[in-house]
């Protein structure tokens, strides 16, 4: 998939080179916090199977870049790849209390975005919608619970890696020496992973060049 991924990028980057001309071209690279909503039921408690049944909200870190290519001064699409890490998140097993504490998996998202810039200047908010694919990183691994038992979480299949994503967010591009700047991005996240919708809030701050 990241091969599939960089050749699309490296496609659009090359097309828009060819128009820059008629438009405007943006890169940026970012940092930030990707905060993921509990999800989860202790319905779903079944003794010998499924222990821990509700994922707490955790706030791994996460990083990426994106390319942007404006038809007009206020529309225009962006591609964007980001990379989100693993963090400590804490499970309870309803049945008796026993907690354990995993590393969450990394995830890799990859977004086609409608940009809305209406008010274009050396301070420009924005709007975005868009939709991509997440998948997440994984292999099994032994973890060992707060009353010494054994946890095997074991790698999902490869078709279950793979999620639909749909976002939508608002920002701002500030321009502060010529071409160069800062930019200043959240976005409200849902994976449609089975059997739960994963949602996240995902805040960046950036460095942008345009062109």
């Amino acid at each position: 998939m990241k091969k599939t991924a960089l050749t699309l990028a490296a496609l659009l980057v090359a097309a828009a080179f060819a128009q820059a001309q008629s438009g405007t071209v943006q890169f940026t690279a970012f940092y930030g916090i990707n905060h993921h909503l509990e999800y989860g039921s202790v319905e779903d408690f079944v003794s010998g199977y499924n222990h821990f049944p509700v994922m707490p909200a955790h706030s791994p870190r996460n990083f990426g870049g994106s390319f942007a290519y404006y038809f007009t001064r206020w529309f225009g699409l962006e591609y964007d790849m980001r990379s989100t890490g693993r963090t400590d998140a804490t499970l309870t097993d309803p049945s008796d209390g026993d907690t354990l504490t995993i590393q969450t998996p990394k995830h890799l998202s990859i977004t086609l975005n409608v940009l809305l810039e209406p008010l274009r200047g050396r301070i420009s908010p924005y709007v975005l919608l868009g939709a991509g694919i997440n998948r997440i990183s994984a292999v099994d691994e032994t973890y060992i619970t707060a009353m010494g038992y054994e946890v095997i979480m074991q790698t999902p299949s490869e078709d279950a890696r793979v999620d639909v994503l749909l976002q939508g967010g608002v920002g701002v591009n500030a321009l502060v020496y010529k071409n160069f700047g800062l930019r200043a991005d959240v976005r409200y996240m849902v994976v449609f992973d089975d059997p739960y919708q994963v949602r996240s809030l995902n805040a960046t701050l950036g460095l942008i060049a345009r062109f």
